[in-house]
């Protein structure tokens, strides 16, 4: 079964969706055949950072008019993604069973792929709990900021209320040193532990990067040579302590999807 890693935050605006973009295109590269799934139902915006606009998306599945194979689009790394989209009169509610109901289908059926990454909503909703419940590795993006400790602090206390979970990983966005980032993530587990009883691992770093910046800017994953190195050489950090494994490969070809009803 593919390895679900559920990138999340509480708070907008800590980079939660450069981080599941990022991650999802070097899982893609080094680590094994990959499936982006952007679970935002009112503001998605992987396709805008993939410079992606797939036909079909997330809401064609949901809806009973496609099968998911049918909506996951092919990017020229390889990568297979599910976009979300930006719907403001979209019933959420009624699609949120209906999501958690595909990630567990892709769980149990989607054999092409090693790795799913779901970049979540914002928030606590019931959507991202039940996102968060059929997780393998639930992913906890921070900012040394105090509304994100308190919007990260109140998502960790649903989950762990309303869902049982007690496990939780972490890293820090933008930090200015490793130093920093140790004592951010450092205060926040004190912060939740103090309160809550659950597990906070902390899975690394990453630093202020031109590279990441521009791209979000202006749309397209990040280009260069030298750029992906540096990207790439973070995100080995995070991804070998969040699943205990180094790079095994690289690859480009594309994996064609399967059709499983949902």
């Amino acid at each position: 079964m593919p390895t679900i890693i559920s990138v999340t935050s509480g708070k907008g605006g800590v980079g939660k969706t450069s981080m599941a973009v990022n991650m999802s295109l070097r899982l893609q590269d080094a680590y094994g055949p990959t499936l982006l799934v952007d679970s935002d139902l009112l503001m998605a915006d992987c396709h805008v950072l993939l410079n992606s606009q797939p036909s079909l998306d997330l809401i064609d599945v949901l809806e009973g008019r496609y099968e998911w194979p049918d909506a996951v689009h092919i990017l020229d790394n390889g990568l297979s993604f599910l976009a979300g989209r930006t719907a403001p009169n979209l019933l959420v509610e009624t699609n949120t069973d209906r999501l958690t109901k595909l990630l567990t289908v892709l769980k149990s059926d989607a054999h092409g792929f090693d790795y799913i990454v779901v970049d979540t909503p914002a928030g606590s909703g019931v959507g991202v709990l039940n996102t968060l419940s059929v997780s393998d590795h639930m992913l906890i993006v921070l900012l040394g900021q105090a509304t994100s400790f308190v919007d990260a602090y109140a998502l960790i206390k649903s989950a762990y209320l309303e869902r049982q979970l007690t496990s939780f990983a972490a890293i820090v966005n933008i930090a200015k040193s490793a130093k920093q980032a140790d004592l951010i993530f450092n205060s926040f587990s004190r912060t939740v532990t103090s309160f809550l009883p659950v597990e906070i691992s902390y899975k690394g770093h990453v630093t202020w990067m031109q590279d990441i910046v521009s791209s979000s800017i202006h749309g397209g994953t990040v280009s260069g040579v030298a750029s992906k190195a540096r990207i790439a050489d973070k995100m080995d950090k995070i991804l070998k302590s969040l699943l205990v494994m180094s790079p095994v490969f690289v690859t480009t070809e594309p994996i064609i999807p399967q059709a499983f009803s949902v």
